[in-house]
């Protein structure tokens, strides 16, 4: 009995520590931002940012333009999407007794987060110039 104890329960912690990773982790990917193919040569900065919103960095130029950073996943799911895969990771880990984790986090390691940096630069007249695709 002592023995079957001393084998079980080390599993049986693993289990409880490392449950809800997966569940943790598609709720920490980021969150669909907008279409980033409105990124179009000749656009004006302001329909880029109604699309994508503000930039994550940007800087003005000396001709008036300016040079926008989007760091993005432009796989990025909706918030409902992320919502529903989290609640479907938890509840497969509630009815395996988190054996579902050996399947699901992997998936969510292999599937993390793709970031893009989009280096958008505008014009004087605030028509996107150049666009650089940056992967990290």
């Amino acid at each position: 009995m002592l023995k079957t104890f001393n084998v079980v329960a080390p599993l049986l912690a693993i289990c409880f520590l490392s449950s809800s990773c997966s569940v943790l982790m598609v709720a920490n990917r980021d969150s669909y931002r907008g279409d980033v193919n409105v990124a179009q040569l000749g656009i004006q900065r302001s329909a880029v940012i109604a699309e994508l919103g503000q930039p994550d960095n940007f800087t003005t130029l000396e001709n008036g333009g300016y040079d926008d950073r989007y760091v993005l996943d432009p796989d990025a799911h909706h918030g409902i999407t992320k919502f529903f895969t989290g609640l479907f990771y938890l509840g497969a880990d509630i009815v395996t007794a988190f054996l579902t984790e050996l399947i699901f986090t992997p998936a969510e390691i292999a599937f993390k987060d793709k970031l893009v940096v989009y280096h958008l630069t505008y014009g004087g007249d605030g028509k996107l110039s150049a666009i650089e695709k940056i992967k990290n």
